[in-house]
Parts: C-alpha cells; structure tokens; sequence
C-alpha cells in the first residue's frame, strides 16, 4: 500500500524497520530527511552518556542502569537497594540500575537470592571432636556430652569426676559414672541401704533366692558367666540352716527349682 502512494525512487521514500532495534536509526534517517539538522551533531549537546535528535531540538537520555539528573545533561546511577524493596536478608549492593544480596562472613545465599544460611563447618566432617561438633558463624566448637568434661584440646572429653567435686559420704570407695557416682564396699562386705556405709555379708541372715535364665538364647559362655556370678554371691555369705539360707531357681520352657532354701 505504501509503495502504491509513493513517488519514485521508491527506495528513497519507502522504508521497512524489519525489528526494534533499527528504529532509532530509521528515526534518524526519517528525521534527517524532514529536518535535515541534526542538532546533537550541530551543537555542543552537553550529554553526558546519549543525545537524541528531535525536530529543531534534542534531549539527552542516560544508559540502562542510571536516571537523568534535573540539569537534563548528567547521569546518576539509579540505587535500586535505596527503596527498601530489595528483600535482602543481610546486604543490598547495587549495580547499575539492579540489585544483589550478600551475606554476611559464615553465611552463604539460599536459592531464593535474598535469605542466607549459617554454614555447616561441623558438616565438613574435619572437626575431630569427640562428642559434639556446633557450627557458628566463621567456625566451629566442640561440646561434651552430659556427665563430660572438655579438655584442654578442645576436642576430647573426660568423664567428670564427680567423687572429687561432692561430699559423696562413701565409707569405702567412690566410684564415678556418666554424670553421676556410686559408693562401693570391699570385698565381703555389702552396701547398706543408705548408699553409702558398708557392712559385712554375714552380719545379718537372709533368705536368698536367685533366679536365673537357662534358656537356649543365653548362649554357654554367658551362662558360665551367671554361674560364677552365684558362686560369687555365694561365697561371701554364712550359709547354714540356721544363718543365711540360699536356693536357686532356673526357668526356660519350663521353671526348674534347683534347690531350695
């Protein structure tokens, strides 16, 4: 249609733009040929980044990433974290126009781009603690477990030793566990009911019943192992009809009474 209203040479008076990227220059091109003045190249424009022509005039425009400032000539980077809209968990750094979060040292960004997550020193699996590893930011440190004490090292743990640190009140011997403690008496002698004051096994008569598990599942070497844990019990008492009498019990498919009192 536009070559049917057209004068020869129709190379000169019609033109296709075939995308948006050559519209600036056919805008140039037709200005020229209507002006014939281009004032960005006639004049001493003053832009500082682009100098658009228009007809008997022109106006500057800055590049992407920057605003024009009120003198219409010079160009300031547009600070796009100055809004208080960038959703950056920590930092906001700006760059020509856009945005991008950092972190803060000990954290990496999350796959969001703007909340960020404490690294996992302790996943590394190079803490060498004995116990426990607990990440913080820029490192690690080592934690015992309850009833441990950290050594100096900083990575093994030591049982503490509570029987130093108590007024544990055992007449013979205290002994340290996890967290804890117990009173022990010497050999042939048994540990009263309070805990803590021992007494010969002899001083005083029972009547003492065991029973224990003859069943298939306890394997002989564990069995050995009860037997002579009998004969231990055994040993250290006054058995006599009339002093501390003992009978034995087994069970497995069937209860079996071995002895009695």
């Amino acid at each position: 249609s536009l070559r049917a209203m057209a004068s020869p040479p129709l190379e000169e008076h019609v033109f296709l733009v075939e995308s948006f990227e050559l519209i600036q220059q056919f805008a140039k091109q037709f200005q020229d040929r209507l002006c014939g003045v281009d004032m960005c190249v006639e004049r001493e424009h003053g832009c500082q980044h682009s100098c658009i022509s228009t007809p008997g005039s022109f106006y500057c425009e800055c590049n992407p990433g920057y605003r024009l400032n009120v003198d219409g000539k010079t160009c300031s980077p547009i600070d796009a974290c100055a809004d208080g809209r960038h959703g950056c968990q920590h930092h906001c750094v700006s760059v020509r126009g856009s945005y991008s979060c950092r972190c803060r040292p000990g954290y990496y960004l999350s796959h969001n781009k703007r909340s960020c997550t404490m690294i996992d020193y302790c996943s590394f699996g190079n803490h060498s603690c004995q116990h426990e590893c607990v990440s913080i930011p820029n490192g690690h440190y080592c934690r015992c477990r309850s009833g441990f004490t950290l050594q100096p090292d900083s990575k093994s743990c030591r049982a503490t030793d509570l029987c130093n640190g108590v007024d544990h009140g055992c007449e013979f011997k205290c002994v340290s566990t996890d967290g804890s403690y117990h009173c022990v008496c010497p050999e042939g002698q048994q540990l009263q009911a309070d805990g803590k004051t021992c007494s010969k096994c002899g001083a005083g008569h029972v009547d003492l019943v065991m029973v224990i598990d003859g069943s298939k599942s306890v394997r002989p070497q564990n069995f050995e192992l009860v037997k002579q844990f009998v004969n231990r019990i055994v040993d250290l008492l006054e058995v006599s009809p009339h002093g501390t009498r003992v009978g034995l019990v087994q069970y497995s498919s069937r209860v079996r009474t071995e002895f009695p009192l």
